[in-house]
């Protein structure tokens, strides 16, 4: 008995000095090493603002190119054509201006359908030949068409119809944690970012807080005097991009170009360490919060510091920030729960007042389980 008494008072002895560290404070903020300053990050982001800047100047870059329209026909994508009028030549052919007089026949059924836009951005049509179609849109390639037929005598006033049955060229990628991952086109002139997502269907029950997109063309600014280099993805807050409000959308939520990807991360998983009933990794799920997170874990033990719980989180590439939470303010409803993403690192540090009473109380059961183990044998 004097063994195990001694035992226990090394564990307790153990406990509090090792409480010592686990209580230290840590600043909200980042590495010295980091290029941006700590006041740049706000408790519960999951975009850092070397992203944010990123997306603002991408944002303004693109709202002072000109609308496109709305889709315009691209190598690959396949037409559908049809002429109604059209002239099946039997014998010779009609002479300019004369249309389908003489000794031609005329067919009633449509001239065209199902034309391909070769990889020169052209379209082979019966009688005119190749018809250049890259970069017009379908209105627009309709009265090319019909200019052509004019100007080589087969028709006095030609009805064309022009479809995109298949887009290829124009498109958008949104894949990930969407209901519908797939290609887009860009038959809406100056479609956004979050008009993609949605038009995908919307983020999943699975996805999490983080959109990763890559744009397409060159560097983009990331900070003063910086560059990003092409194809680096920029880190999106999934709920600040869907809800944006109007004075910041403009900002947040660029127009997309063709060739851009977008990208729904899954939720992932969170790590709760520290003074909680059992640490370990946990599934994310949408909305999770910090308090949730712990009491996913059975909730924190009776040694915990609830004044100073913090979060480790990676915003991008060589970025990640601690932020101190006041667990005792959420639960009062002083402060905003704080918003839980994908690779946290929870962790609920000691409270040094509260080891000793902690200690006493687990040497107390402990002896009441060993008295009761000896009196039942």
């Amino acid at each position: 008995m004097i063994l195990r008494s001694t035992g226990i008072a090394l564990l307790i002895g153990f406990a509090l000095g090792s409480g010592c560290g686990l209580g230290a404070r840590p600043k909200v903020g980042t590495d010295p090493g980091q290029p941006e300053p700590p006041s740049a990050v706000v408790a519960g982001d999951v975009m850092s603002s070397r992203d944010r800047t990123r997306l603002e100047a991408l944002a303004a870059e693109r709202a002072l190119e000109p609308s496109d329209g709305g889709y315009r026909v691209g190598p690959d994508d396949l037409l559908e054509i049809r002429i109604p009028d059209v002239v099946d030549v039997q014998g010779p052919w009609p002479r300019p201006g004369l249309g389908a007089t003489g000794p031609a026949a005329v067919a009633a059924a449509p001239a065209v359908q199902g034309v391909r836009v070769n990889a020169s951005g052209y379209v082979s049509l019966p009688l005119i030949g190749l018809v250049r179609a890259e970069g017009f849109t379908p209105t627009e390639l309709e009265a090319e068409i019909a200019r052509r037929l004019v100007e080589a005598g087969i028709l006095r006033a030609p009805q064309v119809s022009v479809q995109i049955a298949e887009y290829r060229s124009r498109v958008v990628a949104v894949v990930g944690s969407v209901e519908r991952p797939g290609l887009y086109p860009l038959t809406r002139p100056r479609a956004t970012l979050s008009d993609l997502v949605w038009a995908a269907g919307g983020p999943t029950k699975e996805a999490g807080r983080v959109v990763e997109f890559v744009p397409v063309g060159g560097s983009t600014a990331s900070g003063p005097g910086q560059t990003a280099p092409a194809g680096a993805p920029i880190r999106i807050d999934l709920e600040v991009l869907l809800h944006a409000t109007a004075d910041h959308a403009g900002r947040l939520t660029p127009p997309v170009r063709p060739g851009d990807v977008i990208t729904v991360s899954p939720a992932g998983s969170v790590l709760v360490d520290g003074w909680v009933d059992k640490p370990g990794s946990y599934p994310v799920t949408r909305g999770l919060t910090l308090s949730g997170a712990i009491a996913a874990a059975g909730g924190n033990l009776f040694p915990a510091d609830r004044h100073h719980a913090t979060v480790k989180r990676v915003l991008g590439p060589g970025e990640e920030h601690s932020f101190t939470v006041d667990l005792e303010a959420i639960a009062e409803g002083r402060s905003p729960d704080l918003p839980i993403t994908d690779g946290d690192v929870v962790r609920v540090p000691t409270a040094t007042a509260r080891l000793l009473p902690w200690g006493v109380w687990t040497v107390a059961r402990d002896l009441v389980r060993v008295g009761g183990n000896v009196l039942l044998f």
